[in-house]
């Protein structure tokens, strides 16, 4: 063989085994790199998860949840973060450019709509509010909205009720113009259910996401018939649900604060919220009336044309037995029995795409023994 033919044949094979070996090196670094990346994102989607299903308040998990949720937001474009500083805080819909004011009054409205009480899936009532942002935040984006609003919804056992009201209250609202976001609270099973409480409730934690300043504490079975009956808060509180269809659309007795309220965040505070202490039902709207009348404040309320609703069936709740002996000293109570002696712990947070929903635990008897003095809202 000639030893140049030779020469350039081992010069051929060993090029080959080179080549073959930068390949191999250069697949196994990629393999390894692609590994590396899966293995970290793996390690904050479990961070994420246990931060998110377990509230705790520690500084570092608050931290992590804090920073994955300002991640989450800047990758999906979601409007949650979390407040880590006890302000307000500011989400998307106030990093939007600037925009004209939208007008005084609403130019989408309808008048009288149309009840639709069907119970649609999840998934289907999802799809028609497609626009709404996860956990039921939603803003106009042609013009900047005069009213920032949280809708609170105390919850228990009703689900097909939800449902209806999701389908029906997203654009409702929508063509008020508002910039809302909805929150339904949700007692453990084994705790008597307290509407006012939980309206307590939803205000303190709403305020953490969202510079909200007028709040609408709204029952589940009651369905707006008329966008006129404008979700925001003027001057002086109001009662929002003036005519019911099951009560033949009269307004019971002029003392009634129940069934939809609207206050504003210097309102809601100066009556010191609701009462803590009205565990069953009945009791607890008239006990926010004293507070409103104590506080010098008149109820306003649309007309019985314009603030109307249908109520949704349901079977009749445990009347509360101390219910009369309780509004009795609330006049006498309030000042410090309500949002400055509020204690619960919140177990769990889900910003699900048509509302944000809070699971809470509430120690009954630890919140009826407290007398309120001096009490400052603490939040395990």
């Amino acid at each position: 063989m000639n030893p140049t033919s030779r020469k350039m044949r081992i010069s051929s094979i060993a090029i080959i085994r080179a080549t073959l070996t930068y390949m191999r090196s250069f697949f196994v670094s990629k393999f390894m790199i692609v590994t590396l990346v899966l293995a970290c994102l793996l390690a904050v989607e479990f961070v994420f998860n246990f931060t998110m299903h377990f509230n705790s308040t520690s500084g570092m998990s608050m931290y992590l949840r804090g920073f994955l949720m300002k991640q989450k937001t800047n990758t999906s474009g979601n409007s949650l973060r979390h407040l880590l500083t006890g302000k307000p805080n500011r989400d998307s819909s106030n990093d939007q450019p600037k925009l004209p004011l939208c007008p005084l009054i609403p130019s989408n409205l309808e008048g009288p709509v149309a009840v639709d009480k069907n119970v649609y899936s999840n998934r289907n009532i999802e799809a028609l509010n497609s626009a709404v942002k996860v956990g039921g935040r939603w803003w106009p984006e042609t013009c900047t909205s005069r009213h920032h609003v949280a809708i609170i919804i105390p919850f228990r056992d009703r689900p097909s009720h939800l449902k209806i009201f999701m389908t029906n209250i997203h654009h409702f609202l929508q063509r008020q113009e508002l910039d809302y976001g909805i929150f339904v609270v949700e007692p453990v099973s084994d705790v008597k259910f307290n509407r006012a409480m939980l309206f307590n409730i939803g205000y303190a934690e709403s305020i953490k996401l969202h510079n909200y300043t007028c709040f609408i504490f709204h029952d589940v079975d009651l369905i707006p018939e008329d966008d006129r009956n404008l979700y925001s808060c003027p001057e002086m509180p109001r009662h929002m649900s003036v005519a019911i269809d099951k009560l033949k659309y009269r307004l019971p007795y002029t003392q009634i604060f129940g069934g939809v309220s609207a206050l504003t965040q210097e309102q809601f505070i100066q009556v010191n919220g609701f009462s803590n202490k009205y565990f069953g039902w009945g009791g607890e709207d008239d006990d926010m009336f004293n507070r409103i009348h104590s506080e010098n404040f008149n109820i306003m309320r649309y007309s019985s044309e314009v603030a109307r609703y249908k109520m949704l069936s349901h079977a009749k709740d445990e009347p509360n037995p101390q219910r009369h002996k309780l509004l009795k000293g609330s006049e006498r109570r309030y000042k410090t029995e309500g949002l400055n002696s509020l204690k619960y712990t919140v177990l769990r947070i889900e910003f699900r795409k048509l509302y944000t929903w809070i699971l809470v635990d509430i120690n009954e008897k630890e919140v009826m023994q407290d007398t309120g003095q001096d009490q400052k809202h603490t939040k395990s």
